[in-house]
């Protein structure tokens, strides 16, 4: 079995994502567990500011190699909005300011698509992109994408970060109303790690 590698994140959301979709298929740790916390208390702030996923997404990798000197997976994700040309996007983590609760958040967004005067179906998609580095190879990427639309109001308290506003077209229901269950096999994230567990996998057996 390969060595141990980090992700990089300490959103509790994601976290759980990570160790139901991995679950022991490879040994992995969080800035959050105690054999991490002994070592660095604290995890490092990285300012997500580059213009896509993939940017940003390895701006965390190389910051938390740097920190902890193990391998790292760090992830990007946000929701695009196709009457929005995409928005909020890269963006979507401190759409509307950085200091709001989820519920001002959403506000803020679907206070924006009205504005815009867009009919609906609001047609729109969830993205993940991963990003591995070991420091020893060069770091290397794999997404996924899960296509849906944004509805008119909250729906439901499953989930985190924009959940209640979408609509899956893969499940015919919102984020909000899922189980871990159903979503996670066919999120953004989800495909996201099965295709980083398939390249991982391949990389391996080189």
């Amino acid at each position: 079995m390969s060595a141990a590698f980090l992700i990089a994140t300490s959103n509790r959301g994601k976290v759980r994502e990570f160790k139901k979709l991995i679950g022991t298929q490879l040994q992995f740790l969080t800035p959050t567990d105690t054999v991490i916390v002994e070592k660095v208390p604290k995890a490092p702030k990285v300012a997500e500011d580059g213009n896509t996923y993939f940017e940003n997404g390895l701006t965390k990798a190389l910051r938390y190699f740097e920190t902890y000197r193990m391998p790292v997976l760090s992830d990007d994700s946000g929701l695009e909005v196709d009457c929005l040309n995409g928005v909020p996007g890269v963006h979507s983590a401190v759409y509307g300011g950085e200091n709001i609760s989820p519920a001002e958040r959403w506000a803020h967004l679907l206070a924006t698509i009205r504005k815009s005067g867009a009919a609906q179906p609001w047609t729109a998609r969830f993205r993940c992109v991963l990003c591995y580095y070991d420091g020893i190879n060069p770091p290397w990427f794999v997404q996924g994408v899960c296509e849906g639309k944004i509805l008119p109001e909250p729906v439901g308290t499953e989930g985190f970060g924009y959940d209640p506003l979408f609509w899956s077209e893969d499940l015919k229901m919102g984020f909000g109303s899922a189980t871990e269950e159903q979503k996670n096999p066919i999120s953004h994230r989800g495909r996201a790690i099965k295709a980083f567990l398939a390249e991982h996998s391949r990389r391996l057996s080189k």
